[in-house]
């Protein structure tokens, strides 16, 4: 991630007096060189922070995470073409090295060695026992942990020495080639952590405003409700960042963001902010060629879809458990119109789970279902499933009776609201009596009601090396005995189980992606599981003087976070 960062030294000069010439009495005298002023960046989010502690997560959407990726790096990250790089790592390991090594019981080992330069926020050095405390929380049975794949695949972790760590994995896993879990400093949460008051440690004061971690920038103070000051971190591995200090600031919501753009209160503001809407209109206006200002839009690895319900029981109606009638319902919608109304026009349409711009598209060209908006088709393929247009024009399925009642469900927000109204436009010209559902605020986190919609629901998902195991495999079907913590449309094919089962061992990247292709095979061309819409861009505004800020892509592993290059910012007067 993480190129080099370029030296830039600003030097101010002025004459020594006050005198309208460098001749008479100071001439030949040396002009006073001034130190550069220092260099401070606001920068605007909606939500603050919960904290540090990785069982707690902080939000998906407003930017609420975001902070935690200007303070803490970890073995790896994923830079701007969504690849996977060291960070704190000396390199990552590789079977050829002999530092990754599958073992004849199928266990795995991998060896990663520490960057001497890799410090902490108060100048200790990071070694691998602060990976090790990361994996003892992890797994710990009185702790909750958001390290869930830590706690799943790795076996033990240990320290080899303090700038070694090795892991030990409960089987072959591609998710090892990414950094699975944070370090924490044992040094300042040893003992704490010790102690079997869990109370206590979930309390400690470094889970929120003594945070000490290893990113360019840390805590200088916090204002809680209002802002959160960092500072540049001079012993940072990558190179003390260009910007000296950072203001973030909480701003609750999209329009005081966008007032405070606008006023010059706010020199950067993060993705997650401001609507597309609101990103166009910066274009025409605030950012319009000659201002300095930049409005940038990129793909944040989130592909949005319609999914249906698989689960008989809570089906309706019954009959519509058909891929046929799922197909139809594909070939009525306008994704060119629900792009326009989503994201202003701007997005790209999907057609699966795979980037338009991945490299390795053409192999899964015989997995994708062809597909064009005609609702002649849709209808054809209603009356080949067996339904006929009742006297109403509803219609009406020939072997139940059944009238082509649906419900198509939406998370609020404007854009997906007028998406509701193009979807359902389209669905009611086949003849389908489709109503248009918005899920209430009160709702959005009750799985149970999420999960059994009885037709279709629009949500969006990023994705990464879980993709298929996330959303397609039977073990994750979200249940009432797991209480509803799975996938929330119930799919199982099991032809496909096994083959989601293998991928998730398999480490050689051409054989992982014939098992997707047939995974795809299965779910898109044979089951008509779900609908790809569109690909999610999000706004990255930043104000004249401001560089440095990196482009973004999706990748295998998925996206980097917006402050990925924190360190490489800049800001010229």
């Amino acid at each position: 991630m993480f190129g080099r960062a370029l030296a830039f030294v600003v030097l101010a000069t002025t004459l020594a007096g006050c005198g309208p010439s460098a001749t008479g009495s100071n001439a030949g005298q040396s002009a006073e060189v001034r130190p550069p002023a220092p260099k401070h960046l606001t920068v605007g989010i909606l939500e603050e922070p919960k904290g540090w502690m990785p069982w707690r997560g902080t939000s998906s959407s407003g930017g609420g995470h975001q902070p935690y990726w200007f303070l803490t790096r970890t073995l790896t990250g994923i830079d701007d073409k969504g690849l996977v790089q060291p960070v704190l790592a000396e390199s990552l390991p590789t079977a050829e090295n002999g530092d990754w090594r599958i073992n004849a019981d199928g266990s795995m080992e991998q060896t990663w060695r520490i960057r001497p330069s890799a410090r902490w926020h108060d100048g200790r050095p990071v070694i691998a026992d602060d990976f090790v405390l990361s994996w003892e929380m992890a797994t710990a049975a009185d702790l909750p942990s958001g390290s869930v794949e830590a706690r799943t695949l790795i076996a033990d972790a240990s320290a080899l020495d303090e700038r070694t760590l090795l892991l030990r994995f409960k089987g072959t896993t591609p998710l090892a080639g990414q950094a699975l879990m944070d370090p924490y400093p044992r040094h300042l949460l040893g003992e704490s952590f010790a102690r079997p008051d869990r109370d206590q440690f979930m309390n400690n004061e470094y889970w929120t405003t003594a945070y000490v971690a290893t990113g360019p920038y840390r805590i200088k103070s916090w204002e809680l409700g209002s802002f959160l000051d960092l500072e540049a971190f001079a012993d940072y591995l990558e190179g003390r960042p260009k910007i000296d200090s950072i203001t973030i600031r909480f701003l609750g919501d999209p329009n005081t963001l966008l007032a405070n753009v606008i006023g010059g209160d706010v020199d950067v503001a993060l993705p997650d902010g401001l609507s597309v809407d609101m990103a166009r209109d910066l274009q025409q206006g605030w950012a319009a060629p000659g201002t300095g200002n930049s409005v940038t839009l990129f793909p944040d690895g989130r592909v949005f879809r319609m999914y249906f319900q698989h689960r008989a029981e809570y089906a309706k109606p019954r009959t519509a458990l058909d891929p046929r009638v799922r197909r139809a319902f594909a070939y009525t919608i306008d994704k060119d119109g629900v792009i326009e109304v989503e994201l202003a026009g701007l997005g790209q349409q999907a057609d699966s789970w795979i980037p338009p711009d991945d490299a390795r598209r053409p192999q899964f060209t015989g997995s994708i279902p062809e597909w064009t908006r005609d609702v002649s088709a849709a209808e054809r393929m209603l009356s080949e499933a067996g339904w006929r247009r009742g006297a109403d024009g509803v219609q009406v399925n020939d072997a139940t009776a059944e009238r082509l009642e649906t419900e198509i469900r939406v998370t609020p927000g404007q854009g997906h609201l007028k998406s509701l109204a193009v979807m359902a436009a389209g669905w009611r010209q086949a003849g389908a009596d489709a109503k248009e559902a918005v899920m209430p605020t009160n709702l959005l986190t009750n799985q149970e009601y999420k999960s059994t919609l009885p037709f279709a629901a629009l949500y969006g998902h990023t994705i990464g090396l879980t993709w298929e195991r996330q959303h397609y495999s039977c073990a994750n079907v979200g249940t009432a005995a797991n209480r509803w913590t799975g996938s929330q449309h119930g799919y199982c094919n099991p032809r496909a189980e096994p083959l989601i089962d293998q991928l998730q061992v398999t480490i050689p990247p051409d054989e992982r992606t014939r098992l997707q292709a047939e995974i795809m095979r299965i779910v898109y061309k044979e089951d008509q599981a779900e609908v790809p819409l569109y690909w999610q861009v999000t706004p990255y505004v930043f104000a004249k003087g401001v560089t440095g800020l990196g482009h973004l892509s999706p990748g295998v592993f998925g996206n980097a976070w917006s402050p990925w290059n924190a360190h490489l910012w800049d800001k010229q007067s």
